[in-house]
């Protein structure tokens, strides 16, 4: 049994013993979102009618903003979800951008961007009712355009996809977004859903270099697991270490600080397996205006089997 399982085993007996008052509003939220074997599509009885769904281009009625950037594959229905949850938490609005490729929008085009608009506003507004949404769609260069959508959010979202599906969302596009955005961006998987429920039970990771060290991932982190009501593990992996786990207490929040002998990539693929999230950083570089990716981080963003955020 890992340490993530025992952790997990662990929280659900806090939780169990704390009754339904000790459910947070994280857990709460995703599962309204989620069955039994994963996310599913919003129950068409409960859906409101797609016309009564917000204008598209709308201004926000809060203060923050989440965007999240779609098209029609299911890491962005997953995508959107977790944005819709992201904004719930902290009061902000959301905004779903669909960006066409090209120059000019054909009218058939048009239509299908607008009713994915209309399907994914209504999927949110039958589980948020009260979540303030806005849709835009917009034609050009994908990568462009959500990181101009994206100056004035407060998190990007955005669905992650493999191979031949890289169009208008796909690998590339989702690694530019993820690198060049300066704030923090939340990359959703396909393949990293869940196998069953217990999402909202889970930890947030996060990888530090050093022991002790409080990065931009780290304290981005600590934000995310109080707005969540979950443990943070924060992960300081290096080959030959000798591994330590120590627990201490931040503001209330239990903070499982651990040591572990093994390569940093591998060490957060792995500890994704259990977590809710895997929180990595930005490097800066020579010659670089802005913080870039790093290795360990692209390979969390390939491989981690659960959402990746990007912070620094």
């Amino acid at each position: 049994m890992s340490d993530l399982d025992k952790l997990r085993i662990e929280h659900e007996s806090r939780s169990r013993g704390a009754g339904s008052a000790g459910a947070s509003r994280y857990s709460e939220a995703v599962d309204r979102y989620q069955g039994a074997a994963g996310y599913r599509d919003a129950d068409p009885a409960a859906a409101p009618d797609p016309a009564a769904a917000p204008e598209p281009g709308g201004p926000p009625t809060v203060a923050g903003v989440v965007m999240v950037g779609v098209d029609d594959s299911p890491a962005s229905c997953l995508a959107v979800d977790h944005a819709a949850i992201e904004a719930e938490l902290r009061g902000w609005g959301l905004r779903i951008v669909h960006v066409q490729r090209g120059s000019a929008l054909r009218p058939a085009l048009r239509d299908d961007g607008m009713r994915l608009l209309e399907r994914l506003g209504a999927r949110v507004h039958a589980y948020a009712p009260a979540l303030a949404v806005t849709s835009r769609q917009l034609v050009g260069s994908p990568a462009s355009l959500l990181l101009s959508q994206a100056a004035d959010a407060s998190l990007v979202v955005i669905g992650h996809r493999h191979g031949v599906a890289a169009t208008a969302l796909g690998l590339g596009i989702g690694d530019r977004v993820a690198s060049l955005h300066p704030g923090v961006v939340m990359v959703v998987r396909a393949a990293g859903r869940p196998a069953g429920g217990g999402l909202g039970d889970r930890p947030v990771v996060v990888g530090v270099e050093l022991p002790g060290t409080t990065s931009p991932a780290v304290q981005f982190a600590l934000q995310e697991a109080r707005a969540r009501g979950c443990e943070l593990i924060v992960v300081n992996a290096a080959p030959h270490a000798v591994a330590t786990d120590r627990v201490d207490v931040v503001g209330g929040l239990r903070v499982h600080r651990r040591l572990v002998d093994e390569a940093p990539a591998a060490a957060l693929i792995r500890a994704s397996a259990d977590a809710a999230a895997v929180i990595v950083g930005r490097h800066a570089y020579a010659g670089s205006a802005l913080p870039l990716l790093g290795s360990v981080s692209r390979a969390v963003l390939r491989d981690a089997r659960c959402p990746v955020f990007v912070a620094g």
